[in-house]
């Protein structure tokens, strides 16, 4: 997943008593936030986090591959580095690297966005918008993280509300909250992973109901999240 090309913007954190889960490790849905507060930082350091939004048009994460090789524990000292890996039709990829404070890799991130026109909600195409040197027109092949496919039946299910909490500041649940729900319910099962790739497929709202379905595959789990029969996420963990 990682490439060889320099980070563009890097941000040093502590991991604090509240972001970790009950094994005393950083959550998940910690580290997601992590790197979207690092994603946010770079952007608008450059003039295309805000500065968009404020021109009416939006990021939205529609897939990412989390690798964590090791996860750091409450008071460590991590370091998250993010830089833009090109254009992939309309996808804007982002590739994200986390390091202890020895500088040993720990966890490795692959995303890709879209940006969308606030009103319209139709995406853009990256290349009119973005900074030609933060996205190069030529990445390299094969960072676009995996499009999951739905296979088999999903046996273990539970229903969750969206609630306030949920939502960002353009009233959309944000990305980070399906990672949670998905750590959550990953660890009510017993299921320990260190790989998750994420599809986002459709917005949910506030006080919707979402059925977060498991389905076991032959060396990964697949877990569907569904409102009303549509589809809204798809996730695998291994």
């Amino acid at each position: 997943m990682a490439t060889k090309e320099p980070f563009q913007f890097e941000k040093k954190f502590e991991v604090l008593s509240f972001q970790i889960d009950p094994f005393g490790k950083l959550r998940w849905s910690a580290l997601g936030d992590l790197m979207q507060e690092v994603a946010w930082k770079h952007a608008d350091s450059r003039d295309f986090g805000q500065s968009l939004f404020d021109k009416g048009y939006m990021w939205v994460l529609s897939r990412m591959q989390i690798k964590v090789h090791s996860m750091p524990s409450w008071g460590d000292h991590i370091v998250v580095k993010t830089a833009g890996r090109g254009i992939d039709k309309l996808f804007a990829l982002r590739e994200f690297l986390v390091e202890d404070d020895k500088g040993n890799v720990i966890a490795e991130s692959m995303s890709a966005w879209l940006l969308l026109d606030v009103r319209s909600k139709r995406p853009q195409r990256p290349n009119q918008v973005l900074p030609p040197e933060l996205f190069s027109q030529n990445p390299e092949k094969g960072l676009l993280p995996e499009k999951l496919e739905s296979a088999g039946s999903f046996e273990k299910s539970t229903e969750l509300t969206v609630r306030p909490f949920d939502l960002d500041m353009n009233n959309h649940v944000n990305n980070v909250s399906y990672i949670r729900w998905v750590e959550d319910l990953c660890i009510s099962e017993g299921i320990v992973f260190h790989d998750l790739v994420i599809n986002y497929i459709a917005e949910a709202k506030l006080h919707e109901s979402i059925f977060l379905s498991m389905s076991q595959q032959d060396q990964y789990f697949l877990l569907s999240g569904t409102s009303q029969n549509r589809p809204v996420l798809l996730v695998s963990v291994k």
